[in-house]
């Protein structure tokens, strides 16, 4: 019988945990671990974030890099400090330690709690990672705040979801379509009703995004081969409808053009120029899907803001 208590036990442990890889990829809330404190030694700070990155995996959180809108963090108030007559000489340190997790694009936090940490050593520096070395992801407070924190971002996109829409809108009307796209596809998967829904507002965003790009570009192609109408000519307008989207409504006057061009060039430039063309189909960039093409956008927004912005964001919690 024990035998066979051991062996269920197994099963489930590993169900479990091929459940939660499976939930990592789809489901679950992306966590960032951010520590903002300006006043904890730099390597102290790495180290903090090392064990919040722990927690986050721990906890039924992901750690994908996707979307750098929900943070764990942590501030540090120090209750006591003293330096102990020793050889060398010590600091001992007691804090407590407050846990946030938060919405750096909402600026909110959705749950917070505190844990009290003592550390001793022969810096500061090694003073705090001595306090921080008794983060453990497992804390029953730490869990507990985890878990509040995650049904409290269900509800609060549950419930504004429609009004994150709008405001995606607004953004796009202002052209500001990388913004508005990237906080459409950060609502989080496991928000399933308003995930779709966002989805749906960002493909819709991203074909406008795309629609005006071609216009633009194809209106500098044509001015740039009415000029120039050699291979000179052609060597700018194939650098020029290499950022057209073969997505867009008008790729047909991309086609167009090209036809136009290959039919007027000599045979060095034309094969110049097929080479080109060869180069602009086979970008893999514009074989993406309008979902993966918008996820790139959000991406490449998201990975583009400077973290003092996000830091800035958290000390003000």
């Amino acid at each position: 019988m024990k035998a066979i208590r051991f062996i269920l036990w197994i099963v489930l442990c590993y169900t479990t945990n091929l459940h939660a890889q499976i939930l990592s990829d789809k489901d679950r809330i992306s966590l960032n671990a951010v520590v903002a404190e300006e006043n904890i030694p730099t390597e102290a700070c790495r180290n903090l974030e090392n064990k919040l990155t722990r927690a986050i995996a721990a906890n039924g959180y992901a750690n994908n890099g996707y979307c750098g809108r929900f943070v764990l963090t942590a501030k540090i108030n120090i209750l006591v400090k003293d330096v102990v007559p020793s050889t060398p000489a010590c600091i001992s340190q007691k804090m407590d330690v407050t846990f946030m997790v938060g919405d750096v694009i909402e600026n909110k936090v959705y749950s917070t709690c505190t844990i009290s940490l003592s550390g001793i050593g022969t810096s500061e520096t090694q003073t705090f990672i001595s306090a921080f070395s008794k983060v453990n992801p497992d804390h029953k407070a730490l869990q507990t705040m985890l878990e509040e924190a995650k049904q409290n971002i269900i509800t609060f996109y549950t419930s504004h979801c429609n009004e994150i829409i709008r405001n995606a809108q607004t953004l796009a009307d202002m052209q500001k379509y990388d913004e508005a796209i990237f906080r459409l596809m950060s609502v989080p998967n496991i928000c399933t009703d308003c995930h779709q829904k966002c989805l749906s507002a960002a493909t819709a965003i991203f074909t406008h995004k795309i629609d005006n790009e071609a216009t633009s570009l194809l209106n500098q192609a044509y001015a740039e081969w009415m000029s120039h109408p050699d291979a000179t000519g052609a060597q700018a307008v194939a650098n020029i409808i290499s950022q057209i989207n073969p997505q867009s409504k008008n790729y047909n006057k991309v086609v167009a053009l090209r036809q136009e061009i290959s039919s007027k060039l000599e045979a060095d430039a034309k094969r110049e120029w097929n080479f080109k063309m060869k180069q602009y189909e086979d970008n893999q960039t514009f074989k993406r899907s309008i979902v993966d093409a918008c996820k790139a956008v959000g991406v490449a927004f998201g990975n583009g803001q400077p973290k003092n912005v996000t830091r800035g964001i958290i000390n003000k919690w």
